[in-house]
């Protein structure tokens, strides 16, 4: 019974410690030795792309935002409080990153409001920060000025993407020690389903068995002693 129990926990043990080691090595390469991870979404209308606090200060490494607008277009794109943010979109159409997906490394997107596009949003002065161009389009959004809420829209066209980027090394680490640990793991959970078997089959190669000693009649456990040699002088 003690042997089926260690086999089923190191069955566990190695499987479990295989899928870790699999998975701090994936996100390692992914990551690289920097730590960056990189989510894009590529819009399909052209409505204003949101990003609120709980995707963008989520952590506590910067984020740096990016939009890419089509060939010919310009991009804009700005930072506000929540509120002020919420109260200029008012019920406008536009769509809200909701989260990120590190499978495929995108964010995921809902489409919120039904009212017709905000007119102006550049002319607001609510915006503490706020930049245009034709072409890529980058802020960077520092956690110490948490809450904030990011809004990013061209002047008529859909965006070809929009890009957030993070970069925290520790995470680098993190998939090291992780997938490290899994090894061991695993180690101990292979250790765990073979070596006494292995110890057994051993001992049954080796082990040498005395063949028995046949039992000797009387005649045979006789033993002639040497006569005396005065006698045999006689």
């Amino acid at each position: 019974m003690l042997t089926v129990v260690r086999r089923v926990v190191g069955a566990l043990l190695a499987l479990a410690g295989l899928a870790l080691t699999a998975l701090g090595v994936w996100f390692a390469t992914q990551l690289g030795s920097s730590g960056t991870a990189e989510f894009t979404v590529r819009p399909d209308g052209a409505e204003p792309v949101v990003i609120r606090p709980d995707v963008l200060n989520r952590v506590d490494a910067d984020v740096v935002v990016t939009a890419t607008p089509a060939a010919g277009t310009r991009a804009w794109m700005a930072l506000a409080n929540p509120s002020d943010a919420t109260a200029v979109l008012g019920d406008a159409r536009h769509t809200e990153v909701t989260g990120v997906e590190v499978q495929d490394w995108l964010l995921t997107t809902a489409t919120r409001g039904s009212g017709p596009a905000s007119e102006g949003l550049g002319t607001a002065d609510l915006w503490r920060q706020q930049d245009d161009a034709e072409g890529p389009v980058t802020l960077t959004v520092q956690q110490d000025e948490a809450p904030e809420t990011l809004v990013a829209t061209t002047d008529g066209a859909p965006l070809q993407s929009l890009t957030l980027t993070i970069t925290d090394k520790t995470w680098f680490v993190e998939a090291v020690v992780a997938a490290l640990v899994g090894l061991f793991v695993l180690v101990v959970g292979v250790l765990l389903l073979w070596p006494r078997r292995a110890s057994r089959e051993g001992d049954e190669h080796h082990l040498e068995v005395a063949p028995p000693v046949p039992a000797r009649s009387d005649a045979e456990q006789t033993v002639a002693l040497p006569r005396d040699p005065e006698e045999a002088a006689r």
